[in-house]
């Protein structure tokens, strides 16, 4: 099924707010990451997703012939970062979805391109999650007893 232009438009401001949203939000969440490379990791998520909303919105420019003045991005309010890396997993999983559909319904290239590429950072963030979460047992909960092959 193709999608109308309209339409594309109409999804392209959606989702460079919502990119932008994500991108404060990750950089709030590397804020209270516990170890260095949670924060690097969590800083590159924010990067990937701060690239898909210039993205977009080169994409909206192209199609409209005006540039998008986004809104401002304020993301969430975080109370519990496990919990919010645990929603996370979620929300980056429901974005694959989404600009994979889109990358089916579009014919242009580089708009296909443009979703697949995002599509594919938002699947690696999901993946990398869990890396965050182990990272936070280990390092946030040392007095947790670890269980080794030797220890038996």
């Amino acid at each position: 099924m193709a999608i109308g232009r309209d339409e594309l438009i109409y999804d392209l401001r959606e989702y460079i707010q919502d990119e932008l949203r994500d991108s404060a939000y990750y950089q709030e969440l590397a804020r209270m990451a516990p170890t260095r490379r949670a924060h690097e990791i969590l800083m590159e998520f924010s990067c990937d997703e701060k690239r898909h909303a210039e993205r977009f919105m080169d994409a909206y420019c192209r199609l409209t012939g005006k540039k998008y003045q986004p809104g401002p991005a304020r993301p969430s309010s975080i109370c519990d970062y496990e919990q919010s890396l645990k929603e996370r997993i979620m929300e980056e999983t429901n974005a694959y979805e989404e600009y994979g559909r889109k990358y089916q319904d579009l014919c242009d290239p580089c708009l296909r391109r443009m979703f697949w590429d995002a599509r594919t950072d938002e699947a690696q963030h999901a993946m990398r999650i869990p890396i965050l979460l182990h990272e936070m047992g280990a390092d946030c909960y040392p007095e947790k007893e670890r269980c080794s092959i030797t220890g038996v």
